[in-house]
């Protein structure tokens, strides 16, 4: 790198930090956080290995707190997005002869406990029912609520129904989806307002990022994931065996596999790209190569 280009890469780099006044005078700027240099690994992968050498990897996602995975080794892969299955409990007593016989069993079930009720026919045994309240979440409300409806006098069954939920992310997901244009990014990038499951339509073709390392360090997600050490900056993460500075962040691509980044901080990128691009040992060449590559970056 000659004088020229030293002194123009300087000019650039001190006008990026600074704003010069009307007298002529320089007023810097502080930068609040460092700036966070992005650099794509792989654009297809189906599947990737991370790995630390410091006592946990931790992981993070948008709008999530840092979570310590409890183990030094995880596999990340994407698939077909599956809705959470939960059983929600009814109740419900049978075998009623008639429906004057189940309107009367309703009528005294509201008097008795003012809980509504809904009379219907069960075409398999043609008998009537009785579904009495409103459903539960969990097994004990359910044990709970028919022993109260026995104290009452009335013989009720639980019955078990499987409800398929989607998510609040596969919804918000599924917005930026139809919002999104022709956007690589396939994971949710934009913050979600609730973590309330929701009824509202959802792109059949979702794919999650799934993680397994274990007990603690297997789960799922439509968001992105980066991965990093407890110790970032002393320890670095590893891709595929390859060690890299900052986090390594995956997503979903619009290819439905895996598109991998190192996510560094500025100063550790320097750290790594000024002694790859330049073998000259003089420290004045180092010192132009590190401007250079931050005004680039």
């Amino acid at each position: 790198m000659n004088l020229r280009s030293f002194l123009f890469i300087s000019f650039i780099f001190l006008l990026s930090v600074s704003n010069v006044s009307a007298f002529g005078e320089f007023d810097y700027l502080n930068v609040n956080q460092e700036p966070i240099i992005r650099i794509g690994l792989a654009t297809n992968a189906r599947s990737v290995s991370i790995t630390t050498t410091d006592s946990s990897l931790v992981a993070v996602s948008p709008d999530e707190p840092q979570r310590f995975l409890a183990t030094t080794k995880v596999s990340v892969s994407a698939r077909v997005y599956r809705p959470p299955e939960f059983d929600i409990y009814h109740f419900e007593i049978a075998n009623l002869i008639s429906s004057q016989e189940a309107d009367a069993v309703a009528k005294d079930v509201r008097e008795a406990i003012n809980e509504k009720t809904l009379v219907k026919l069960d075409a398999k045994t043609n008998t009537w029912r009785v579904r009495v309240g409103e459903a539960k979440e969990t097994i004990e409300e359910a044990n709970e609520f028919k022993i109260g409806l026995s104290e009452k006098g009335f013989v009720a069954e639980i019955i078990t129904e499987k409800i398929v939920q989607p998510s609040t992310d596969a919804v918000a997901l599924s917005n930026q989806l139809k919002q999104g244009g022709k956007s690589e990014v396939r994971s949710l990038i934009k913050p979600t307002v609730s973590s309330q499951p929701t009824s509202a339509e959802v792109n059949p073709n979702l794919r999650e990022v799934i993680v397994n390392g274990g007990k603690e360090a297997s789960f799922s997600s439509l968001k992105s994931v980066a991965f990093g050490s407890i110790n970032s900056r002393a320890t670095p993460v590893r891709l595929n065996g390859k060690a890299y500075r900052g986090r390594i962040e995956v997503f979903v691509n619009s290819r439905g596999s895996l598109t991998v980044v190192n996510a560094v901080s500025l100063e550790d990128y320097l750290l790594g790209v000024v002694p790859n691009e330049l073998s000259l040992p003089a420290i004045e060449a180092q010192k132009a190569q590190a401007i250079a590559a931050r005004t680039y970056a």
